[in-house]
């Protein structure tokens, strides 16, 4: 009688703990969405990619709804029809704004509803088609950075031809050959690069001076005043 007994309360135990699982899962999974009571209201989205069926609504960060299915074209038609499920007793404001946002760079997506500044007191009834809105947030921000990222690519595009180019040169130089060798050899053109990255040093691009320049003529200014002092001197 005690073993029964005994097996009578661990099954029962066991019964208990499969309930009790079976229930989160219907009450936090994606099963809990198939008992979900309430009304459908469909919105028209210009692109409403990557959107899922199932994916949640959102009303101020809590979820009053699901998507009932994926994106629905129609021929003739230049948007796409997106059935939301409300939940039961949640009352839509008229003139709410219906967006599709996602969580994060790599997160889900779903569907945010911003209710109006001004209520009128009406709501939405089963069945209403309304006009969503251009997605938000970072997916939004990374599609309208496309144009800048591409100058971006090109700017680096030519600071890698422009490394390939200097690279080139240098070679050159090494066998005796090429523009920076020729400088290298002609002291005039060496003097005036030198001249030219001191100046640059210096004064800046802005503000670029040529001091090389004031000093030839203080120089010859110099010559000059020495050249009528021994002349003066001269009997």
């Amino acid at each position: 009688m005690k073993e029964k007994s005994l097996e009578t309360k661990v099954g029962f135990f066991v019964l208990v703990g499969l309930l009790a699982t079976a229930s989160l899962v219907v009450a936090f999974g994606k099963i809990g969405n198939y008992f979900r009571q309430g009304y459908p209201v469909i919105v028209e989205f210009d692109d409403a990619r990557d959107i899922l069926k199932n994916s949640k609504v959102l009303l101020r960060g809590a979820q009053i709804g699901i998507v009932g299915d994926t994106p629905i074209y129609r021929v003739g038609q230049n948007f796409v029809e997106l059935t939301l499920n409300i939940d039961e007793g949640t009352q839509l404001p008229s003139g709410s704004k219906f967006r599709i946002d996602q969580y994060g760079m790599l997160g889900d997506r779903f569907v945010r509803v911003v209710p109006p500044d001004t209520l009128d007191g009406t709501f939405l009834v089963s069945g209403a088609k309304v006009k969503g809105e251009q997605e938000a947030g970072l997916s939004a921000m990374m599609a309208s950075a496309g144009p800048a990222l591409e100058e971006i690519r090109s700017a680096a595009r030519r600071v890698d031809e422009f490394a390939k180019s200097a690279t080139t040169l240098l070679q050159e130089a090494e066998h005796g050959k090429g523009p920076i060798y020729t400088l290298m050899k002609d002291e005039k053109m060496s003097q005036d690069m030198k001249n030219l990255m001191a100046n640059l040093r210096k004064h800046g691009v802005l503000f670029y001076e040529d001091d090389s320049a004031n000093k030839d003529g203080e120089a010859a200014k110099r010559a000059e005043k020495k050249s009528a002092a021994i002349d003066r001197s001269r009997p």
